[in-house]
């Protein structure tokens, strides 16, 4: 069965480069010079590129809700400036970092269906929040350029408006310190997973003795 452009995305980067230009003889063999130049301009993807490609490729559903939930902070945080009201604030923040863990888990899966290992896994989580966030542009995770500051925002002292930047820097921090405090979690519950079965293992080989 011939090697079609999106069979191409899809197989790992040790394969990419013999598919890419079998796939650039064939096309420009069928008269299709511009399209086989075009395939031939492709470069191969690291291990991380391929990995966050195939998260977006097959769960998408996962890469767009961080993209909602993204978008739904940079709203609510408009929302407690004109109107003092940080409940959304703090409910879209909890909802992002529910998307951000989803994720997380949609790469796990795509590293263990590919036989990756799991050192990828962050790598390829902050280089799709990183990419989501590209996407949405200004404004995602802050205030969008167009955002109109109400009169009363804008009459307060300077000194209001530095504590606020410093206390919307702290909050990041804050949010940083939890995702890693999660990703230590998941460490730790691996690390005894293989702890279990090592001494089950042990345990075997004593029996046998």
């Amino acid at each position: 069965m011939p090697i079609e452009r999106d069979d191409v995305a899809d197989l790992p980067p040790e394969e990419f480069v013999a598919a890419r230009d079998e796939l650039a003889r064939r096309l420009k063999a069928e008269g299709e010079a511009d399209q086989a130049a075009e395939v031939k301009k492709l470069r191969k993807p690291t291990v991380t590129q391929w990995i966050a490609a195939q998260v977006r490729r097959h769960h998408y559903d996962d890469v767009d809700a961080l993209r909602a939930a993204s978008s739904a902070v940079g709203e609510a945080q408009a929302t407690a400036i004109t109107t003092g009201d940080r409940d959304p604030l703090r409910a879209a923040t909890a909802k992002r970092r529910e998307a951000v863990q989803a994720l997380g888990r949609a790469v796990e899966e795509v590293l263990d269906r590919s036989g990756r290992p799991a050192h990828y896994r962050d790598e390829v989580v902050d280089a799709l929040e990183s990419s989501v966030t590209a996407e949405l542009g200004s404004g995602t995770l802050g205030l969008p350029d167009d955002f109109e500051v109400p009169e009363r925002a804008r009459k307060e002292p300077a000194r209001n408006r530095a504590k606020e930047r410093r206390l919307a820097s702290a909050k990041a921090a804050v949010e940083a310190a939890e995702a890693r405090v999660d990703r230590a979690r998941e460490e730790l519950e691996n690390a005894e997973t293989a702890l279990a079965a090592a001494i089950e293992r042990f345990r075997g080989a004593d029996d046998d003795a």
